[in-house]
């Protein structure tokens, strides 16, 4: 009985589904015990029926926004992955390039972004520009972090079977770095979705970000938590994308919980 409810608490879906239905009732509780206003805090169904009134508008700026994410998310993993691989293998550039990347993060983004919009424009290049800004450095740095912590065993036993340098890295180094790179793609892909709302609200005239500002000015509630629900809906789902190509490309990830569950079963 003990491992039967263990199955159904230890399901994904279960504690999603759970989580979301206490969620729920804690809103409508909050709404119908301090009488808070729809424009302050509408309930769920108001929402609901909001996105639903509302689905071509919402559509049409939601395409715009996953583009620029999308498109910022992949040129921030194309140069952090070239980035990372370089630097891993030259301790010069380790010692300057690297150090001077690291001092660009403290630059708040968030000042960047006119900046963007006097260089590039208003269109869709500003918009890419500031996503990859905030995407390329966690995938640059667990790129590094990956390549360099591979086992030196390994590599000594490569280059005892006659391995070069090219097959010693597409089949233990690179290998070895996958975990690293996802546990930067699963942070940026997050980043992304916080870029884009920005770059919207400093200069567009369409996307997400502006929709949540002209309907936040406007006042008008049940709109504004439509947006937020979409984003929130947008940022889960390729966050869950993410997490599943992990498993899908590297399942060696999941060894360690394995053990971990085993270990635990054994001590009842």
């Amino acid at each position: 009985m003990n491992s039967r409810w263990k199955k159904f608490y230890n399901n994904e879906l279960v504690t999603t589904i759970l989580s979301f239905s206490v969620v729920v009732i804690v809103w409508e509780l909050l709404i119908y015990l301090f009488e808070i206003p729809q424009w302050l805090l509408p309930p769920p169904e108001t929402i609901i029926s909001e996105m639903y009134q509302n689905a071509g508008y919402l559509w049409q700026h939601s395409i715009v926004t996953i583009e620029e994410i999308l498109l910022g998310f992949a040129l921030a993993l194309v140069v952090g992955m070239l980035l990372g691989v370089i630097i891993a293998f030259s301790p010069a550039l380790e010692k300057t390039l690297y150090k001077l990347l690291v001092a660009t993060q403290t630059v708040p983004k968030v000042a960047i972004a006119p900046l963007l919009v006097v260089w590039l424009g208003i269109g869709l290049a500003s918009k890419i520009a500031l996503v990859f800004l905030l995407c390329f450095f966690p995938i640059m740095v667990n790129m590094v972090s990956g390549l360099q912590s591979t086992s030196r065993e390994l590599l000594e036993l490569a280059d005892v079977m006659g391995a070069n340098w090219l097959q010693s890295f597409l089949k233990i180094r690179f290998p070895a770095a996958l975990p690293y790179l996802f546990n930067g793609l699963r942070v940026s892909i997050s980043l992304a979705v916080i870029g884009a709302i920005i770059s919207e609200y400093v200069c567009a005239d369409r996307g997400l970000g502006y929709s949540l500002l002209m309907a936040t000015n406007h006042l008008k509630g049940p709109l504004t938590f439509s947006v937020v629900t979409i984003l929130a809906m947008v940022g889960v789902g390729l966050f869950s994308v993410v997490a599943w190509l992990e498993k899908l490309i590297c399942p060696w990830t999941k060894s360690t919980d394995t053990e971990d569950h085993i270990n635990s079963e054994k001590s009842y």
